[in-house]
């Protein structure tokens, strides 16, 4: 004796299937911060200290290599923090990420001349992180 059964496959949606693909993207997002902002922590010290692996003799926007390392390192240390509250599931932390993930995005934009590709990598990963807490961001109030 079997038993069949079937189940309809257009109408059968888990149970809370959007929120857990909107939290892993949040999550996501919290990680990028954290990752980014280790990054441009030690990239604003090596700049600060002018390390040898920037390129030499370049011309900025506004500022010399130090004044970017300055910039890059508070934004760093803001993005650590600002992370560790996007992983804590914080409204406030969400919104603020987004801000100084644009910022970021546009002070790695003016860090160009001094290291071209990382700049442009960690630009990128901004932008991502910036899609995660604005697509999916407003489910953590409902988590």
């Amino acid at each position: 004796m079997s038993v069949h059964t079937t189940v309809n496959r257009e109408t059968y949606v888990p149970s809370g299937y959007d929120e857990e693909r909107g939290q892993g993207w949040v999550t996501f997002a919290g990680i990028l911060l954290l990752i980014v902002g280790t990054l441009n922590t030690v990239e604003g010290i090596a700049a600060i200290d002018k390390a040898s692996f920037f390129v030499a003799n370049t011309h900025y926007i506004a500022g010399d290599l130090k004044a970017w390392g300055w910039t890059v390192l508070f934004l760093g240390i803001a993005q650590i923090l600002i992370g560790l509250g996007v992983m804590a599931r914080s409204q406030l932390s969400r919104w603020a990420g987004v801000a100084i993930l644009g910022l970021n995005s546009i002070a790695q934009l003016m860090f160009i001349p001094a290291y071209p590709f990382w700049s442009l990598a960690i630009f990128s990963l901004d932008i991502l992180a910036i899609y995660g807490l604005v697509a999916y961001g407003s489910r953590l109030s409902n988590a």
